[in-house]
Parts: C-alpha cells; sequence; structure tokens
C-alpha cells in the first residue's frame, strides 16, 4: 500500500516547506490488499509532483519530462496525460525497462502491488534529488532526507564517520548520506525491489566501462550549437528565466543563447543576475554590464557586500546552512539566493546558471598522462599551451602539475599497483590514515570504521580509453557533483525558482564525453567550443583571450576577517564533540591555527568546521 505521511518538519521561519514524503509498505506483515482505498497526496513542490493510479499500480513523479509529445504518439496517450500517467502507461508498455525510453528531470517511485514489485529512479544527472530509508517493514521515499527522519520508525541518528570523512576530505559513497538511515538513490540509477531481491543498477551511462569510445570527429562540431541551444530550450520550457550572469565563458554563452531562443518563444528576455565584487581580483562588473547592455537585457546588479547582509558572508552562510537537509557545499549560498529572490519577486520562475561549463567544456588534467604513455610530444606542447592561454597560471605551476602530478606520476602508481598490488595497497591505506588529522575521530570506535573504509578503497585500474576516460567515468559518480546538484534543487525551494543548467543535459553531456581532448580545447583554448561564437557575438570584450577569474583571495579575505567572529560566536566544536567526531581542544587550536596563515585550503577548511558544527545542532 502507498500512503503519504504528514508529520511535519521543524523548519526555521522563512525556509522552504517541507518536502513530499512516501511510505510505501513491502514486508509480508502487511494487511492491506492491492485494492484497498489509497491516499495519495505529496506535500512541497505540488505544482510538480503529479500522482498516478491504475489496477494494483501507483506511480509518484516530480520533474519535467522532455520527450514528452514523443510518448504520447508512443504509447497513443491523450494530450492531457500528466507525467505520472505517461510514465504509468510506458511501465505498462515496457514494464521496468521503460527508463531507457524517457528523457528529462525526474525523480519517480512506482509500486506494482500485484506483482509486489517496486522501482524507484533518478534522471541521469540527478537534477531531481531522491532519498530512501527503511522501517518497520516499509521503504519510506523523499525528496530530502530531513523529511525521511521525521518519519516515526526511521532513525534520525546522524552519520558520524560520513561527518569525519567530510572533514578529511573523503568524500561519502554516492548512496551515503549524513544521516545513517537515509540514502540515495545516485544520479542515473534505478532501485528494484521485488520478490527476486533487491538490486541497484545504472539505466545511464554515457561510457560503458570496458566498452571502446565511439570518439567523435572535427566534423561533429557543427552540432554542438543546436544541442546546446536544445539544452537552454527546455529550460525556457518551464517559463520566464533569470541567469545568474558573471563575466565567465560559462554563463555569458548561456545568456546569449537563452536571449535569442527567449525571442523565437516570445516569451520576456532574460533577467541578468549579477554581483559586483569589491577590489580588482574577481571584479567582472564591465563585463557583465556590457555583456547585458549588448543582449538588450534587463539587469539586477547587487554589490557583494549588500547581498551578503549587514553580518557577513560568513555568519549568513552558517545561519542559512542550519535548517538545510545535509550541510551546504557553497559559502556563496546566501549572495546567490538573495539575486534568485529578486528573481523569483520580479516573476521569474526559472534560473539558469552556467553550472557544469568547468567539468564538461574542459580537458582533465590526466590527459597529460595518456600523451606520456603514448610519446605524443607536440600533443603535450599543445596541452600545455592551452593551459598557460586559459588560467592566469605560472609556467612553474604549469609543468610541475601537469608533467609530473598528472603526467608521470599516474604511470608509476598503477605500474606498482600491477607488480605489487598488496604492497602498494597497504601503503596507499597507511598514507591516508597518517593523513587523518589528529583532531578529527578522537572516538575509538568512529576512528576504526574511518580507517577502516581507506582499507576499503582500491587504486583504480586504467581505463580501457585511458587515464582521461577512466578520469570522465569517475566523474559522473563523483558524490560532490550530486550533493550540489541537490543543493541547487534546495536553493529552488527556498526561493521559489528553479535552477537548470544546460551544460548539465545529459545528451549534451553524452556528446562532449566523446568529443577528443585536442576538439574540446579546439583554437588552443579551454572551452573552445563556445570561446569563439561568443568571441564573434562580442567582438570587443576580448573572449578570444579570456583567462578564468578565480576568487581564491576574495574567500581567503573573508575567512581571515568573519571566521574568528564566527567561531567565537559558535563558541566552539560542542556538537561535534559531543558525537566524537572532533577531538573539542584540538579542534580550536587548529581552527586558531588556520586562520592565522594564508593557505587557500586551510582557510576552505575552516569553513568546513564551522559549517558542519552549525548543521549538526539543528539535528544532533
Amino acid at each position: 500500500m502507498i500512503a503519504t505521511t504528514k508529520r511535519p518538519v521543524d523548519t526555521a521561519p522563512g525556509t522552504a516547506s517541507p518536502a513530499w514524503c512516501l511510505s510505501i509498505a513491502t514486508g509480508d506483515s502487511q494487511t492491506t490488499s492491492p485494492h484497498s482505498p489509497r491516499q495519495f497526496l505529496p506535500i512541497g513542490l505540488s505544482e510538480e509532483v503529479t500522482t498516478a493510479a491504475r489496477g494494483s499500480t501507483e506511480v509518484l513523479f516530480e520533474g519535467v519530462i522532455y520527450n514528452r509529445a514523443d510518448l504520447l504518439t508512443l504509447l497513443e496517450a491523450p494530450i492531457t496525460c500528466d507525467d505520472a500517467n505517461l510514465i504509468l502507461r510506458a511501465y505498462e508498455r515496457f514494464g521496468d525497462e521503460m527508463l531507457s525510453r524517457v528523457k528529462g528531470v525526474f525523480a519517480l517511485v512506482l509500486w506494482d502491488a500485484a506483482r509486489r514489485f517496486l522501482l524507484a529512479a533518478r534522471d541521469p544527472l540527478g537534477v531531481q534529488p531522491l532519498f530512501y530509508a527503511e522501517g518497520d517493514g516499509r521503504l519510506v521515499f523523499s525528496s530530502s532526507p530531513d523529511r525521511i527522519v521525521s518519519v516515526p520508525g526511521i532513525s534520525n541518528r546522524l552519520n558520524e564517520v560520513v561527518m569525519a570523512s567530510w572533514l578529511c576530505h573523503r568524500w561519502p559513497d554516492l548512496e551515503e548520506t549524513f544521516f545513517r538511515a537515509v540514502k540515495r538513490i545516485p544520479p542515473g540509477y534505478v532501485l528494484s525491489v521485488g520478490p527476486a531481491g533487491r538490486r541497484l543498477r545504472r539505466f545511464w551511462d554515457p561510457l560503458p566501462p570496458g566498452a571502446p569510445v565511439d570518439w567523435l570527429t572535427e566534423g561533429d562540431l557543427d552540432r554542438f550549437d543546436p544541442m546546446f541551444s536544445e539544452a537552454i530550450g527546455r529550460a525556457l520550457q518551464l517559463g520566464p528565466c533569470g541567469i545568474f550572469l558573471s563575466g565567465g565563458l560559462d554563463s555569458v554563452s548561456v545568456a546569449a543563447v537563452a536571449t535569442d531562443l527567449a525571442s523565437r518563444l516570445h516569451q520576456p528576455a532574460p533577467l541578468a543576475l549579477s554581483l559586483g565584487f569589491p577590489g580588482d581580483e574577481c571584479n567582472e562588473q564591465s563585463v557583465q554590464e556590457s555583456v547585458a547592455g549588448g543582449l538588450g537585457l534587463d539587469q539586477i546588479l547587487v554589490p557583494f557586500g549588500e547581498a551578503a547582509g549587514p553580518q557577513g558572508l560568513l555568519w549568513a552562510a552558517l545561519e542559512m546552512g542550519r535548517g538545510w537537509p545535509q550541510p551546504m557545499m557553497n559559502t556563496w549560498n546566501p549572495v546567490y539566493m538573495h539575486l534568485a529572490s529578486l528573481s523569483a519577486s520580479r516573476g521569474r520562475n526559472v534560473i539558469l546558471t552556467g553550472s557544469g561549463g568547468d567539468e564538461w567544456l574542459t580537458v582533465s588534467s590526466l590527459h597529460a598522462a595518456d600523451l606520456i604513455g603514448a610519446f605524443d610530444v607536440p600533443g603535450l606542447m599543445q596541452m600545455l599551451l592551452s593551459i598557460r592561454r586559459s588560467y592566469n597560471f605560472s609556467w612553474k605551476n604549469i609543468l610541475r602539475a601537469t608533467l609530473w602530478k598528472f603526467g608521470v606520476r599516474p604511470w608509476l602508481a598503477v605500474g606498482a599497483n600491477g607488480v605489487l598490488p598488496g604492497v602498494m595497497h597497504r601503503s596507499r591505506v597507511r598514507r591516508v590514515i597518517e593523513r587523518t588529522p589528529a583532531w578529527v575521530a578522537p572516538d575509538r570506535e568512529l576512528r576504526r570504521e574511518l580507517d577502516a573504509r581507506a582499507e576499503r578503497d582500491r587504486y583504480p585500474p586504467r581505463s580501457q580509453g585511458g587515464f582521461y576516460v577512466r578520469e570522465m567515468q569517475q566523474s559522473l559518480e563523483d558524490p560532490l557533483h550530486t550533493i550540489e546538484m541537490e543543493n541547487a534543487y534546495e536553493k529552488g525551494r527556498r526561493t521559489g525558482a528553479v535552477l537548470r543548467h544546460p551544460f548539465w543535459d545529459p545528451d549534451l553531456i553524452e556528446f562532449l564525453l566523446r568529443m577528443p581532448p585536442r576538439l574540446l580545447n579546439h583554437g588552443g583554448r579551454t572551452k573552445g567550443m563556445v570561446r569563439r561564437a561568443i568571441a564573434r557575438r562580442f567582438p570587443a570584450l576580448g573572449f578570444e583571450r579570456h583567462r578564468k577569474v578565480f576568487a581564491y583571495g576574495f574567500f581567503n579575505s573573508l575567512v581571515t576577517s568573519e571566521g574568528p567572529g564566527a567561531w567565537s560566536r559558535l563558541g566552539g566544536a560542542k556538537t561535534l564533540a559531543a558525537l566524537g567526531v572532533v577531538d573539542a581542544g584540538r579542534v580550536k587550536q587548529e581552527v586558531t591555527s588556520l586562520l592565522a596563515g594564508s593557505n587557500p585550503r586551510a582557510l576552505i577548511e575552516v569553513w568546513n568546521i564551522l559549517h558542519l558544527e552549525a548543521w549538526a545542532r539543528t539535528w544532533a
């Protein structure tokens, strides 16, 4: 039987309403028949959640189907058929293989009581979250983990080993969350539960392990523009949009195409949403204004200090993150959510971002190892030059990173692992354990669990396609990408504006993954796929020579100036210490020492400690 739970979740004033939650009794103790009356009332984002029931089968669907017209024709469904009913028809026609025919962003749960068969799936890139837990002979699903732990019978214990791993920069497994009882359905995966058992499998895999890559050629370059336009058009189907407009290639390329498409769709032009950063290091205001003006866009440009608020960015982020269902990854959330709220107040229910450009338009540094292995000196020189032309890095740092860290060292690791796999594994485990900070996991049981995880991790074998292909395969399984998507979903819930990321479109990514590195760097610079078009669109702005702008120095100055006050207001890491995640005295010394230095990685560590402590106080 499928039923919803209405037990409320405690939320801070001004936060989003609770997400939908779905409880499915799957155990043998179930006393209701497959044809018992059902109540199916999702909570939260009601305009995007649809449900359907026919016979013994019920479906909950949240999201958007992109190939809706094709499915309507294929399934001979009326045009009035909503998304959940369309999924139900697809299941009746194709069974659990229906997902290969559905394109979109979605979370769906299907329960066939007659077969005692459950199916739960999440879209290929995880734009739509989906979590679940087990308890009392049932499975509980939701778009948010905090909603699940509010259900009676589901433990709300925090996952201390994940929290300790987070502080060590050892990221959790893809299924894990910060609550012990709650698991996530990974992006592109489907969970099936039935009489034959339980199975979690990928239903979307553009680079299957062991299969050769069908590389594209230079003649395929022209396919990028229409695919990019289609990805943006899918977002515009949801309504008038705003766009986070920086001065970088990614957001500018999205803004230019979105402006043209909105005109053809007779929609209002996108609303440009920009931040004005102080200082020269990351201030792109002149470029932002020039792009917005050149495209004829209205622009909201807010000074950074105004967007952060009177308490400063760090404390605003800590306050905001307290009530999130999992720790926030992005310290900048308060300023961008301020822009999102302004956009929503102007009737823009969709916000486009340039997120994903850095991941999918650029070439992994591990391509250097493949070039060295092939003795491709000209190719290696081209790669070095493209890095130098595209980033403000010194030749010393470029050569050290490209030739050694990502060039020769991977081959040494693979060779040693092949000759002495046991010795290499033990050596690697020892190094990982030795790098565990002394202030993390003072609890002996927790430390043993943390060390055991290092023992389970194995050095990944070189892919058939080389180091570069292996890196791309791993990026599809990256927990940080998944959590980033879940954070973006949460931003939308809290601002009333759905965030969409055209560079995270599955069709586009599948295309870019098959584009050889030399063509991704077409023209001798990174992001060649968009750089030429943007340079032609804005000839006076120098995009053909544009180098990526980083905000490391600005972030360091914020943490250095605001960190001591935030740490003092928190009063230390009392909650993390009570959970056994940190040693209170040692972590105090660590934070004090880090704030006295200027190492960017060290200062990010301060944010991790501060935010995890603030977040844990809400949920511990």
